[in-house]
């Protein structure tokens, strides 16, 4: 397996959050709401850019040998986040509401729309530096960059591109507000009702799906090692 084909789940699994996408949707749709939804994308950029910098360096410090130890945790590392999301995504299918039930959002959600742009965008950094599934994400990450790179411009070149992907889909609905016109803008408006509907199953849907692809990523890189 290679270094991107580890890399890219672990930074679906974090652009692939329903609940900040929903959250980004309302502010940009909102009257006056494209600098608070701009900075909240930016915010978010800036706080997977440092989580997945900052951990990187952590991993570097670890006192194990990269020859033996960093391979063994790039198996474990996927293998293990796999599992873990599998079972979590068992759990909220089993607890996922009725069909047809009315879902409420949280009310911080709610409130997003009136944020200014400066808040905004430390609501973004926070909410994706600091949230866990974001940084176990980001940690993996290291892990893996760390594997395949000894150069720190290597090192770099990675986490900036994994910091794109993973922020992929906050970026690009604004980016696409911008500059798609009435049609794109419509979409997005059916876009968050979508989310807003099916939230509870693109939950479920998307954590087993990326916990499925963890788990075989783990599983290759085991298998090309072996083989190796």
């Amino acid at each position: 397996m290679t270094e991107w084909g580890q890399l890219l789940p672990l930074a679906l699994t974090i652009a692939l959050s329903p609940l900040p996408l929903a959250g980004l949707l309302l502010m940009l749709l909102a009257p006056d709401g494209f600098k608070a939804a701009a900075g909240f994308s930016i915010g978010w950029f800036i706080g997977v850019l440092c989580s997945a910098t900052l951990l990187a360096l952590l991993s570097s410090l670890l006192p194990h040998d990269r020859a033996a130890g960093t391979r063994l945790l790039q198996v474990l590392v996927p293998l293990l986040l796999g599992v873990a999301l599998i079972v979590l995504g068992i759990v909220q299918w089993h607890d996922r509401p009725e069909r047809g039930a009315e879902v409420p959002l949280p009310r911080w959600l709610m409130a997003l729309d009136r944020l200014s742009p400066a808040r905004a965008t430390l609501i973004g950094v926070g909410y994706a530096a600091f949230r866990p599934k974001n940084l176990v994400m980001a940690a993996a990450a290291g892990v893996v960059i760390l594997g395949a790179h000894t150069d720190p411009t290597g090192i770099l070149l990675s986490v900036g591109v994994f910091t794109a992907l993973a922020s992929v889909t906050m970026l690009g609905p604004v980016l696409a507000y911008a500059f798609g016109g009435a049609v794109v803008r419509g979409r997005l408006v059916r876009l968050r009702e979508w989310l807003v509907r099916n939230m509870p199953l693109i939950t479920v849907l998307t954590v087993l799906v990326l916990g499925i692809f963890l788990v075989l990523a783990g599983l290759g890189e085991g298998l090309r090692q072996a083989l190796s």
